[in-house]
């Protein structure tokens, strides 16, 4: 109930607001409702900047991973070149028996005989020299016959490569004894005396050997490469003017003894070339070796350099060692951007991209841009329709509900500065505030004149309810007088058959005496004396037997009010009680063909009164007696009791009698009302049983009745019964 309440109570609140509150929460409402547009636009801009970021993330890494592809390739080749001429030549030199003698090589091989000049295929054929190279010798040198022909079968091989790849700028053997290398294109020996800088072919050897400073057979040599695998050289500048150079070399053995190695020389353009076209628009390619040198770029940093570049002139997210120890492939965060390291497999190169924060910034601001144009003109053009509507129709109403509301309290009436076409709204409101307002004082005067009239009617009405108060106290009386009447009468009535028996039967000894005394002076008789005795004794008991009666009627009058004073409270067990009434009705109400039957539970401790309970009990079933059974044959009456809960007894007294007609049952405990007044019914029996449960026993008692059914009186009483001033 309380909720409901509440409830109602705030929906009338709300109903009830204000016209000033009303303009504040729509106002709350519209700038509001504007806001959470611009934060909506906001957050959907932040949303689709971390997507646009996410996005590109993605893209750039599956863009490094083609890179990574591309660049595997192009390496990939240049491995497999080294592998075939070091398997070419390892293989000769294992089975010589196996190496073809054709012409040619027999040709070669005498050319190869001569050392006037050191180089050996000097005046070779022209197409041979695009097939063979050069061959290089000092001029002291041993047999060298098994050496060319172990080294010609490979020669078709590196032909092939460098007519299919252009990246290839020399391929070469060189002799580990240092004696010998052959070079591939053919290149006359006064030229390379010329790029050497020297005046004999001894001193250019050294130089070749030496090959810029890397000295080509210690890098793959068996005290710095035990492992016997590919080496790939610092990048360097090329002497020719091809620009960046790096070189692979791998160890030639032959029964496990170290005889030279060969090598080929790879122009980095291709590397750059390869990034270039596979560049990014937002990332950063770069290939870095172990050192730090940047052997490729893809924003052509290196195009025009004469020296190495090292990684920190190109490279701004990552170091070297960071390059080489994260994992391949993983994206890593700086906050300055971010960047990923990939492994070109057997190489000692890592491929580094980077994309800067700033270009990612820029990319996602140039992506969302529209939607931010697009999301600031739907505001913008919101926020026109919002307010245009706000001034010209929102507003104005609501300053209308405000002057309609304050109107009662405006004196005099101004109406505000408002647009022209809610003018007449307005004075039509103060127009009807006037009217109300003259209505009123009509009203007023109407009224003060009513209260007058109604104040002299009250007059006469106080007057007229004294005086009806008056008669009412009189009637109450006359009414209890005429119900005590009508009880007095039904006792005398009562009163009169004993009482006047007992009179006649006096009279009647008083007869007896005067014949006893008359006869006893004639002389007693025997037979006149027997006579005397059993007259005497007859109209003894007839004058007992009447007095009784007019004793019982006597009593139960006086028993209207009950004296609680009288009676004594004890504990006692209800159904112990109940089963002594039994025991002690039982003969008398046997008389009158009743049987009496008990319901009665275990045990119900009581601390009350035992004597006006039995009293109550006792009047019931006088009651049930005199009403209950008038032309029924089969009487009988039932008395149970059972616990309601802890605090509560109940005890029912049932029969199977006549029953009470519905019109009088909210009648039978009323004072003075009997069905039978005069004809043994007093009228107080069960008005005596009323007050003492409700009063005395504190508890009620009602009664449920159906014609030809019986009746059952219900009881219902505490087990401690309350408290009295006298109650011991």
């Amino acid at each position: 109930m309380n909720d409901q309440q509440s409830k109602t109570k705030n929906s009338n609140q709300e109903t009830n607001l204000s016209s000033k509150a009303l303009i504040q929460r729509y106002r709350l409402m519209i700038y509001g409702g504007l806001l959470l547009i611009i934060l909506l636009t906001l957050g959907n801009a932040i949303y689709l900047s971390k997507q646009v970021k996410n996005q590109i993330l993605s893209q750039e890494l599956h863009h490094g991973d083609e890179t990574l592809l591309a660049l595997t390739q192009t390496i990939s080749v240049s491995l497999n070149h080294i592998d075939r001429m070091r398997y070419a030549i390892e293989n000769a030199r294992q089975h010589p028996e196996l190496t073809p003698r054709s012409p040619t090589i027999k040709y070669l091989a005498e050319q190869g005989s001569s050392t006037s000049t050191q180089g050996l295929w000097d005046s070779i054929p022209e197409p041979l020299k695009a097939s063979v190279g050069q061959v290089f010798v000092l001029s002291d040198i041993r047999d060298i016959t098994f050496d060319l022909a172990s080294l010609l079968p490979m020669m078709p091989g590196v032909v092939a490569t460098h007519q299919q790849h252009s990246e290839f700028q020399w391929s070469y053997y060189y002799d580990g004894q240092k004696a010998l290398t052959q070079l591939y294109p053919w290149v006359l020996s006064s030229d390379i005396l010329a790029a050497t800088n020297t005046d004999n072919m001894d001193d250019a050897l050294a130089v070749i050997y030496e090959a810029g400073g890397t000295f080509p057979l210690d890098l793959v040599g068996e005290e710095q490469n035990s492992e016997g695998i590919k080496v790939w050289t610092q990048p360097y500048m090329d002497a020719g003017g091809k620009g960046m150079m790096i070189s692979l070399l791998a160890p030639i053995y032959e029964s496990d003894n170290f005889v030279g190695a060969v090598g080929t020389d790879i122009t980095l353009k291709v590397l750059d070339k390869i990034l270039i076209e596979l560049r990014s628009d937002l990332g950063h390619f770069a290939i870095v070796d172990q050192n730090g040198t940047v052997i490729a770029d893809s924003e052509g940093y290196l195009k025009g350099k004469t020296e190495a570049v090292k990684q920190e002139e190109v490279l701004s997210l990552t170091s070297i060692d960071e390059a080489r120890k994260v994992e391949t492939g993983l994206l890593q965060t700086d906050q300055n951007g971010n960047w990923v390291s990939y492994k070109l497999e057997d190489t000692p190169w890592n491929l580094v991209l980077e994309i800067e924060s700033s270009k990612i910034q820029n990319h996602i601001f140039e992506t969302i841009l529209p939607y931010l144009i697009m999301g600031g003109l739907f505001a913008a053009l919101l926020l026109f329709t919002v307010l245009y509507q706000h001034w010209n129709f929102s507003q104005p109403a609501l300053q209308l509900a405000q002057f309609v509301e304050e109107l009662p309290r405006q004196f005099p009436i101004d109406i505000p500065d408002i647009p022209s076409k809610w003018q007449y709204w307005f004075v039509s409101a103060a127009n009807t505030e006037t009217a109300r307002r003259q209505h009123v004082s009509t009203i007023e005067k109407q009224t003060l004149e009513l209260e007058q009239r109604v104040e002299e009617r009250t007059h006469d009405l106080q007057e007229a309810l004294k005086t009806l108060k008056a008669t009412q106290d009189e009637l109450v009386h006359s009414e209890k007088l005429a119900g005590l009447g009508s009880l007095v009468a039904g006792i005398a009535h009562e009163l009169n058959t004993p009482i006047g028996n007992a009179l006649l039967v006096s009279s009647s000894i008083k007869q007896f005496n005067k014949e006893f005394v008359t006869a006893t002076q004639e002389g007693l008789r025997k037979s006149v004396l027997d006579n005397y005795l059993a007259q005497s004794n007859e109209s003894a008991d007839s004058i007992e037997r009447n007095l009784h009666r007019a004793a019982e009627l006597i009593t139960s009058f006086k028993q209207v009010a009950v004296d609680q004073t009288s009676y004594q409270r004890r504990q006692f067990d209800l159904p112990e009680i109940l089963h002594e009434l039994r025991v002690t009705m039982t003969p008398t109400l046997s008389k009158d063909l009743i049987s009496l039957e008990e319901n009665l539970t275990e045990s119900i401790a009581m601390d009350s009164y035992p004597g006006p309970l039995t009293q109550v009990l006792m009047n019931l079933l006088s009651n049930a007696v005199t009403h209950a059974f008038s032309g029924k044959e089969n009487r009988q009456v039932t008395i149970s009791c059972s616990l309601i809960n802890d605090h509560t007894a109940a005890i029912k007294v049932l029969d199977n009698g006549v029953g009470i007609e519905q019109e009088v049952l909210p009648k039978v405990f009323d004072p003075f009302f009997t069905t039978r007044l005069g004809k043994g019914g007093s009228g107080l029996g069960l008005n005596i049983t009323y007050n003492i449960v409700t009063g005395l026993l504190g508890g009620d008692i009602k009664v449920e009745s159906t014609v030809g059914s019986g009746s059952c009186f219900i009881i219902e009483l505490p087990l401690n019964a309350p408290e009295t001033t006298s109650s011991t």
